[in-house]
């Protein structure tokens, strides 16, 4: 299984805002350099206080997708769960940009749908899965919102990685019980996982919090982080070094 997360860890791959990464990409290319892969977030946490990406009229995401390498990929995605008054206007976004860019080799189609709704989901994982997604990777959203494992996840998982005609399913920000699950379906069906996330942020055992508080600071990021990493392995997960 592959892990994304933010930059200020030392992690192979990487989670970055799209912002972050032109900049990073103009001032100091050699960081970037360093990473297995790297997946570009559209910003999506600016869509609770704004239902508009701030970036947008800036490029031209058809010549953003044609610079990347091979390693970067990118998902240009409205997940609903940031701001439900919305719901409407992102499915129909979301659905408009996987039509538009599925074809890309280096675009991440991601799956958005009804949050918390189960055979909304059914409905949109059928229609995103009917697309010819080049890079091979489908994206799994609002999912992030869950601290814990519950009946929904599963049945969407389930109902995901059985029904998945590419090689790749990435989840984004799946809780830490949903790992070990997610794991078993991908090794069952022979799919590759990844999954990003930063709930590594807060402490995930008991000597952590007593030792520096639930929530990390910038000094002991890199042990919440590893102390993270290794509770997955705890559950019988491979991650990829």
């Amino acid at each position: 299984m592959k892990f994304f997360t933010d930059k200020t860890v030392n992690n192979p791959y990487l989670l970055i805002k799209i912002k972050d990464y032109i900049r990073m990409k103009e001032k100091k290319p050699e960081k970037l350099s360093k990473y297995k892969e790297v997946f570009i977030d559209p910003g999506v946490y600016e869509l609770t206080k704004n239902p508009c990406y701030s970036w947008e009229w800036d490029i031209n995401v058809n010549d953003f997708l044609d610079s990347l390498p091979k390693n970067h990929y990118f998902s240009f995605d409205y997940p609903c769960d940031m701001n439900i008054n919305f719901t409407d206007i992102f499915l129909r976004n979301s659905w408009s940009n996987a039509k538009l860019f599925c074809y890309h080799s280096q675009y991440i189609t991601t799956i958005q749908y009804e949050f918390n709704n189960y055979f909304r989901f059914v409905y949109w994982f059928s229609k995103y899965n009917n697309l010819k997604i080049r890079s091979g990777i489908m994206g799994l959203g609002n999912m992030c919102r869950f601290p814990r494992l519950n009946n929904y996840i599963k049945h969407s998982l389930d109902y995901a990685f059985l029904g998945c005609i590419v090689g790749r399913i990435h989840i984004y920000g799946l809780c830490l019980d949903g790992i070990p699950y997610a794991n078993k379906l991908a090794k069952k069906f022979k799919i590759e996982l990844s999954i990003d996330s930063t709930k590594w942020t807060r402490a995930v055992t008991n000597n952590l919090k007593l030792k520096y508080g639930i929530s990390c600071k910038s000094k002991n990021r890199q042990e919440y982080f590893d102390t993270y990493i290794q509770e997955i392995k705890n559950r019988g997960v491979e991650v990829d070094p």
